[in-house]
């Protein structure tokens, strides 16, 4: 580990780039919060970060973010074992899916109850489903029809809901059904709030990047953070970015 100090590490997130293969079983139904945590935590004791000896920042874009923020709530508060504790520093947190905006949630719930994986854009397998996620995000129109045909084409040989599990893990909405979008929201709100209330008290530095323009993420985030970490806690907010292009 002495060689990794100062490095920065950035491993493919689970389910994700080349860690995708290993999670496709018949009785997979997605990777949940805790789960992108845990794998977090293992990465992090593999490469001896675990030890207690050296500050840890955690930084986190989107779905990272998300994990982040609850993954550093959970060793600042001492509810990890503590042999495996991390010495977190600092969090920086870009456009985090802490809770993600109404009409996703909407759309979530009703794939959940309905099926029709193909309605979730995170689930796109065509170009032209492609293309709608890439607007989504906020990409430029014609980056959109270029990358289009690139995004679909790297996803053909995957199971077809693969990333409608994946994206339905993460919401953490499964307990709700299609007309409780604002329980849903309610629910990662409070858990928004827990999270930073422990980072208040220890008073962790946390910073919050997030666009104006952005479409996934809930615009209310960053206020949610702030109000709920406190004085600890900057917001800086990127004029006309969407949820790429941090």
């Amino acid at each position: 580990f002495d060689r990794l100090r100062g490095v920065q590490a950035r491993p493919d997130a689970a389910g994700h780039g080349k860690r995708h293969a290993w999670a496709v079983r018949s009785s997979w139904e997605g990777l949940s919060l805790e789960d992108h945590m845990s794998d977090v935590e293992a990465f992090c004791a593999a490469v001896g970060a675990s030890d207690g000896t050296v500050p840890v920042d955690l930084v986190g874009y989107s779905m990272g973010g998300a994990t982040a923020f609850a993954l550093a709530a959970r060793h600042v508060n001492g509810s990890a074992p503590a042999a495996s504790r991390l010495p977190v520093r600092r969090v920086a947190l870009l456009a985090p899916a802490l809770l993600v905006t109404q009409e996703l949630y909407a759309m979530t719930l009703s794939v959940q109850r309905h099926g029709g994986v193909e309605r979730c854009v995170y689930n796109y397998r065509t170009e032209a489903e492609a293309e709608e996620m890439l607007r989504l995000v906020g990409y430029a129109e014609p980056l959109c029809e270029k990358l289009a045909p690139v995004l679909a084409w790297g996803r053909r040989d995957q199971p077809p809901d693969f990333w409608w599990k994946m994206w339905r893990g993460l919401g953490g909405v499964q307990a709700f059904g299609e007309g409780e979008v604002d329980a849903a929201v309610d629910a990662k709100r409070a858990a928004l709030a827990s999270s930073g209330s422990v980072l208040a008290e220890a008073a962790t530095p946390v910073l919050v990047v997030q666009g104006s323009a952005e479409l996934v993420v809930d615009a209310s985030v960053p206020r949610e953070v702030r109000r709920a970490v406190g004085s600890a806690c900057d917001v800086a907010t990127l004029e006309g970015f969407g949820h790429r292009g941090h």
